[in-house]
């Protein structure tokens, strides 16, 4: 770390200008949008645009569009960078205030994490040796030199519910399975969808699907009367599919007032089995089936699963009977709003099955659609 400006320390700072990093002007992270770097925001380092800027505390934020300041706007906490903006390496290492590159950055527990960067250095990859322990030093030094408490990125109600869905299972699975488990969420996310999956900004292509109950779907007669969110789920046989289903549908009253938004929800199952995961969950939305994935791959999210992870569902579970075809292909637990322009304006999407997006981030999109 020689080689990386630290800061003079001071008191305990009184205002937000002379505690976080800011630039000219008292610009946070270096004018790039704190919510570009989310999931919902496309989950890149973006650089913000003076025409969409606030301030908040005495911090001034920039935004890329309209639609992140609006989301910003609605849960400003979530989004400022943890530890001030500084480099949470550092701060963790030993709470020294260290300029960050704001394309160095980690998003975890809910939270934005930047990290010094240049030629010969980059604090990323030493924080993700040991980042429970660096995140909760870095907390503690935090609060020690501002007096500020950080934000701890409590999990969200569905995220919660899947983590003790997931732990369960852990308990009651055999290590080596676990362990092939986590190898291949490794895997498919090294394989490139997340990459090749469309981002915010880009254009929704059209599809007609089967639905599991009534006559085909079409996404472009859909959007003629409102935004789209649609979700990929993995399948009926998946009880984190199940939980995100049900979860979304407690929520449906909700997305519907917001502009008169259509929940559609697709797998590559067979009709009857995505009618059974229908009547099972009580889902009063659209449950299309896409066999062989063939719109998960207009949309850059459909992957094959690990050959590790094949030889270890098999025996167990008899996924052609499920999904038609035997090429082993899964889409990813993409979930896109979709506005009535055909564009997406918000993006969740993860190579972990265990990970869905939450119903606020959702219904925060689709009313920020809504503002002029």
């Amino acid at each position: 770390m020689a080689e990386a400006q630290q800061v003079p320390q001071s008191p305990l700072a009184t205002d937000a200008t002379s505690t976080y990093n800011l630039t000219v002007g008292s610009v946070a992270v270096d004018g790039y949008d704190p919510v570009a770097y989310f999931p919902e925001g496309g989950g890149t380092a973006t650089k913000g645009d003076a025409r969409f800027e606030m301030a908040h505390n005495g911090v001034t934020y920039r935004f890329s569009s309209k639609a992140h300041l609006d989301l910003f706007r609605s849960n400003p906490s979530k989004y400022q960078p943890a530890h001030g903006g500084w480099c949470t390496y550092a701060m963790g290492k030993d709470g020294a205030k260290v300029e960050v590159d704001p394309t160095s950055y980690v998003v975890a527990g809910d939270r934005l994490f930047l990290f010094y960067k240049d030629f010969f250095t980059n604090t990323r990859a030493s924080f993700l040796k040991d980042q429970e322990g660096l995140t909760a030093k870095a907390d503690a030094n935090w609060k020690r030199l501002t007096g500020e408490s950080p934000r701890m990125g409590t999990p969200a109600s569905l995220q919660r519910q899947l983590d003790e869905l997931r732990d369960r299972a852990n308990k009651a699975a055999p290590a080596e399975r676990i362990a092939v488990y986590e190898e291949g969420i490794r895997e498919i996310a090294a394989s490139g969808v997340l990459e090749s999956a469309l981002k915010v900004g880009a254009s929704a292509p059209d599809f007609t699907l089967m639905s599991a109950a009534g006559p085909p779907v079409r996404l472009a007669e859909l959007l003629k009367s409102g935004p789209v969110v649609l979700t990929w789920y993995r399948g009926g046989w998946c009880p984190y599919c199940n939980l995100q289903l049900r979860t979304y549908q407690e929520s449906l009253a909700d997305f519907k007032a917001a502009g008169g938004a259509h929940l559609v929800a697709v797998s590559p199952q067979m009709p009857d089995s995505s009618l059974s995961t229908q009547e099972k969950n009580l889902l009063e939305f659209a449950v299309l089936s896409d066999p062989g994935n063939s719109v998960a791959h207009q949309y850059g999210v459909a992957y094959r699963l690990p050959e590790s992870v094949v030889n270890a569902f098999k025996g167990r579970l008899d996924m052609p009977r499920f999904n038609g075809d035997d090429s082993w292909e899964l889409p990813l637990p993409v979930t896109y709003v979709i506005g009535k322009d055909s564009r997406i304006a918000y993006a969740f999407i993860d190579a972990d099955y265990r990970k869905r997006a939450e119903p606020a981030d959702i219904l925060a999109a689709l009313r920020a659609l809504q503002s002029p």
